[in-house]
């Protein structure tokens, strides 16, 4: 089995926690003004950056994760992906990911959620896995239909405006 801290890779993507050196990027990541247009209040500073990675060490037993996601070939930084809000009570987990912008439409997130996915149904047992996401982050929610998230309720409690969607493991399972 998967352990979550241990670094692994897909066709084009390696996955691993972030750490200290990463956080240039992080800190590129979450100011850009076009990166943070649907998930977050630019800017990010370098503090803010450091408290983003530490809140992602040793996921084991946590209700959160995030891997950095980089080329195989080249190490360059494409972005991050992974979970929140895990609702032991409901058996329900958030996800989240972000591609910078320079890699936008290349596939990636088509490569990374299926990994995500998996996680989520296998390793923490869940039975839904919901995203939310800006009403105007078109593309964000055309990435997860491609995988059978459907449009519903939130899931939880959030004051922004946000839109649901949810994938139950037995719709999943029925898709393998």
């Amino acid at each position: 089995m998967l352990r979550l801290s241990e670094p692994f890779e897909t066709k084009r993507i390696k996955y691993r926690l972030l750490d200290i050196k990463d956080i240039e990027v992080v800190c590129r990541q979450f100011s850009d003004p076009d990166m943070c247009k649907y998930f977050s209040d630019p800017p990010c500073d370098l503090d803010e950056a450091k408290g983003i990675i530490e809140h992602y060490q040793n996921p084991e037993a946590k209700g959160h994760l995030r891997y950095g996601m980089f080329d195989k070939e080249t190490n360059t930084f494409l972005g991050t992906c992974g979970y929140h809000y895990w609702d032991r009570e409901l058996n329900q987990v958030e996800i989240g990911y972000d591609i910078w912008k320079n890699y936008w439409k290349h596939g990636y997130i088509s490569e990374a959620l299926p990994v995500l996915i998996n996680i989520c149904f296998e390793h923490l047992g869940v039975d839904c896995i919901y995203i939310l996401t800006h009403p105007q982050n078109i593309a964000s929610m055309a990435s997860v239909r491609k995988f059978g998230f459907k449009e519903c309720e939130p899931c939880r409690h959030i004051e922004e405006e946000q839109k649901c969607m949810k994938l139950m493991r037995s719709e999943w399972c029925n898709k393998e």
